[in-house]
């Protein structure tokens, strides 16, 4: 198991330089210019020199050709240094840290919920096929994967948070600076279960499938031949084989929370990375954009080694290349 995780370790290493490579040169293509950002609206108007231009530029090292500012940026990184903010002039690490623990916290919540769900809806379904209830789940996962987040989002507002107000409409405490854990739970339940919903429905439908695929297999149909229990049967020989796909379905599925969670962040105001994203792109902070990229890249193949993991503990031929 060791050399398998170390293979796959390996491989993540130039994929991770790779994805920062590009992120830096599509980056730098976008538009706007963050010694300009920098710059007082009122000073542009009455004219700055562009001597003074040219001396921000050098000053934040934006002078230099954009391979050789990829490659210092790499060297300052690998000293466990993300630079600084343009536009506040602290730490990124630091501006990172402090925003990272909201984003995991609604991504991992959205992910539990709906992987979680999901094997269970979709294992009723499974076992209850051409029922009421499997007829009803299917249509309502087809409309949970067909309507986007962000639409969700604003129909949860409008009737939930606007019309009847259960739940909180921004944050993820009442009060600025003061935690409490189920205030926190509070503000959580509504951005959560918005963003899980796309994952339960896709979830619910692989998890039907699987199950009866499997389920059909002549390995069950010899364990119900030697009369084990109908329990057993799914529970032992059925549900661990049909958890191979939703296995690689979850995992996959957490760059795109990740990229719902950039949405959700900006309609509740929840204060995470994705908010802190889109206020750097904004501001052209190239910094700021870069340590998220690199974080987000992160986090992203570290759940792809753990899919990679879990597949091999479900099925040992896979680590051992059979």
């Amino acid at each position: 198991m060791l050399k398998y995780i170390i293979r796959r370790v390996l491989v993540f290493i130039p994929m991770l330089l790779a994805i920062t490579a590009i992120t830096y040169v599509l980056m730098v293509l976008l538009p706007g210019d963050p010694v300009t950002a920098l710059i007082d609206p009122f000073s542009l108007q009455e004219g700055i020199s562009q001597e003074y231009i040219d001396a921000q530029r050098e000053k934040y090292g934006l002078n230099k050709p954009v391979p050789v500012r990829y490659v210092i940026w790499l060297g300052q990184l690998v000293r466990g240094n993300f630079g600084y903010s343009f536009m506040t002039g602290l730490p990124v690490i630091e501006m990172i840290l402090g925003r990272l623990v909201p984003t995991l916290q609604l991504t991992f919540t959205a992910l539990i919920l709906g992987t979680i769900g999901g094997i269970i809806l979709g294992v009723i379904a499974a076992l209850r096929q051409y029922s009421y209830y499997d007829y009803i789940l299917s249509f309502i996962s087809l409309i949970g994967i067909a309507i986007p987040t962000f639409f969700l989002a604003l129909i949860a507002l409008f009737l939930v948070v606007l019309k009847v107000p259960l739940f909180p409409s921004h944050g993820w405490t009442t009060e600025l600076g003061v935690y409490n854990l189920w205030d926190n739970l509070y503000h959580l339940m509504l951005p959560a279960f918005i963003l899980s919903i796309e994952l339960l429905a896709t979830s619910t439908r692989f998890a039907r499938t699987a199950m009866l695929e499997v389920m059909s297999s002549d390995y069950v149909t010899t364990a119900r031949a030697k009369g084990l229990s109908e329990f057993w049967v799914i529970g032992r020989h059925a549900f661990r084989n049909a958890l191979l796909p939703l296995i690689t379905i979850s995992t996959m599925r957490l760059p795109i929370l990740f990229g719902g969670a950039l949405v959700i962040e900006s309609m509740f105001a929840w204060p995470g990375m994705g908010l802190f994203a889109v206020r750097a792109m904004v501001n052209a902070d190239y910094p700021v954009l870069m340590g998220v990229a690199f974080v987000t890249a992160l986090i992203v193949l570290l759940s792809n080694l753990l899919a990679d993991i879990l597949y091999a503990v479900a099925d040992p031929r896979i680590r051992t290349g059979n």
